[in-house]
């Protein structure tokens, strides 16, 4: 059996917002964490070792959650610090783990190449660079596999064939010539009495900074709506949201909990990790028509929005609804201090943020309310529906409603509806437009297809059922500028004007 061992303790500070947040190995690609894209290239009869050290804990929560299939043993290092350990130490504190053969490699070396016919001798993954950035690895020179020269960090006036941290150890010796040693460095094993290949792994992927994860992540899907502080990941089977708050997948869990008909199954916390199963279906926005629209609506009244009194949702509401808003207008002024807000929106004369604001009935927002289990975000890239069971369920719910586990049922209305006007698919298809000249701001149309009529048809359910759709109208308003802190220009500034625009026609009315 072969064993595994994937470096995994070291801070990544090169990793930008990533540092921040997350272990290394857990930066996602493709939806995936660079380590779970190691782990799927090996037999799943593969013993996995893996050293932890910063941010370990996470590792450990999130391998353990979603690779529950794999034979895994973690390491902790105890001093991973730059200067006074290196992947030569970390090699060395996992040895215990190890018997026999097995392959080292780093926490963020993809690769794409066919090792199992290369287990007879020992050898290193090579893959050429320019000369211009030899001078970053440890590289060698070699006639055909057999190494002649080995140099680290060294410059050199051609190109080389940089070692990418991917290495096969036939026994211990390149252990012990580590410990031989006392090396800190991997390539300090390579220097003695081994005898050694090097082979070309023609294709790799370095993930060494946050550029390079930028510019190997270009052009990928992005599934999940990109958020501060929070990664999302769909893998073995599972989906998985991450959040630098512990508390918020917690209280994920227990709403679910609340209502587990309309939720995934095998939903679960692990650490800072929400983890459930893999929902068979598509999102509603892929397959919306009229009919589809009046069964999600049938469905939700019947059995997401289970309705339940409660004494004090006029405070729960003026604090999620006014307080709320006032903050993330706040935000965005901090955001943007020098920024004049449009007179103009495609045209239409529109009022100040402020001078909207004022003009609305808070008390009347606040007080006219229908308290049930809602979803929270509901809109149609966060509901599953799966035309062959005939089965919607929720995906991306809230923690809660001004921190109730229930919630104004308005709300639900009220997100569906905004993102009727606003498809969040074409956001993230990079088809929203935006331009500014002084106060005057242009936004592209970037609703759903025939999205009018999806509004209208969604109005007439709520006047049918005795729901008040001039409160919808209002709240999605407000969701709009809610959102705009949240998000990266132009997209924070346009739902800006968007909300000053829908404000404007909300209030002619």
């Amino acid at each position: 059996m072969l064993t595994v061992l994937i470096l995994a303790a070291g801070y990544g500070r090169r990793m930008g917002p990533f540092s921040r947040m997350v272990n290394k190995g857990l930066i996602p690609y493709d939806n995936k964490p660079l380590i779970s894209h190691i782990m799927e290239k090996f037999d799943p009869e593969t013993k996995f070792v893996i050293a932890c050290g910063h941010m370990g804990q996470q590792v450990k929560d999130y391998v353990g959650a979603v690779h529950t299939d794999k034979q895994v043993v973690y390491v902790d290092i105890p001093d991973y610090a730059e200067g006074s350990t290196g992947p030569a130490t970390t090699i060395q504190l996992c040895a215990e783990h190890i018997n026999g053969a097995f392959i080292w490699l780093s926490c963020d070396t993809l690769f794409d190449f066919d090792y199992k016919n290369k287990l007879d001798h020992n050898w290193i993954g090579v893959h050429p660079v320019n000369n211009d950035i030899a001078q970053d690895y440890c590289w060698v020179r070699r006639d055909g596999e057999t190494i002649t020269e080995i140099k680290n960090k060294e410059p050199s006036n051609q190109a080389v064939d940089a070692f990418i941290g991917l290495m096969y150890c036939k026994d211990m010796q390149y252990v012990e010539n580590l410990r031989a040693a006392g090396a800190k460095e991997a390539y300090q094993g390579l220097l003695s009495n081994l005898e050694l290949r090097a082979h070309t792994v023609r294709e790799w992927k370095d993930f060494g900074t946050y550029d390079k994860w930028v510019e190997l992540s270009a052009g990928l899907k992005e599934v999940s709506f990109p958020k501060p502080n929070e990664l999302f990941y769909h893998d073995n089977g599972k989906i998985i949201k991450f959040t630098t708050d512990q508390t918020l997948a917690e209280k994920k869990v227990d709403r679910a909990g609340l209502n587990p008909t309309v939720m995934p199954t095998g939903i679960k916390r692990s650490g800072q990790f929400l983890v459930y199963n893999f929902v068979e279906g598509d999102i509603i926005y892929n397959q919306l028509t009229p009919e589809l629209l009046d069964n999600l609506l049938e469905w939700a009244n019947k059995d997401l929005w289970k309705r339940k009194w409660f004494p004090n949702t006029e405070d729960i509401c003026r604090n999620f609804y006014f307080d709320k808003t006032m903050d993330r207008l706040a935000q965005f002024r901090v955001k943007y201090s020098d920024w004049s807000e449009p007179s103009t929106v495609n045209g239409v004369a529109v009022k100040s943020i402020d001078e909207y604001l004022k003009m609305i009935d808070w008390d009347s927002l606040c007080s006219n309310t229908q308290w049930a289990f809602i979803h929270g975000d509901f809109q149609f890239e966060n509901i599953i529906y799966n035309s062959i069971t005939d089965k919607f369920t929720c995906i991306d719910w809230r923690t809660d409603f001004g921190g109730d586990s229930y919630g104004d049922l308005y709300y639900d209305l009220a997100k569906m509806a905004g993102g009727m006007i606003l498809d969040y698919q074409a956001v993230k298809a990079n088809k929203l437009e935006y331009s500014e000249s002084n106060d005057n701001v242009t936004l592209n149309d970037c609703a759903v297809p025939d999205g009018l009529v999806y509004v209208s048809q969604l109005a007439e359910f709520c006047i049918a059922s005795g729901l008040d759709w001039t409160k919808v109208q209002l709240l999605w308003c407000i969701i709009y500028l809610n959102m705009s802190p949240l998000h990266d220009a132009p997209f924070d500034k346009y739902l800006f004007a968007l909300a000053q625009l829908q404000f404007s026609r909300y209030f002619q009315k």
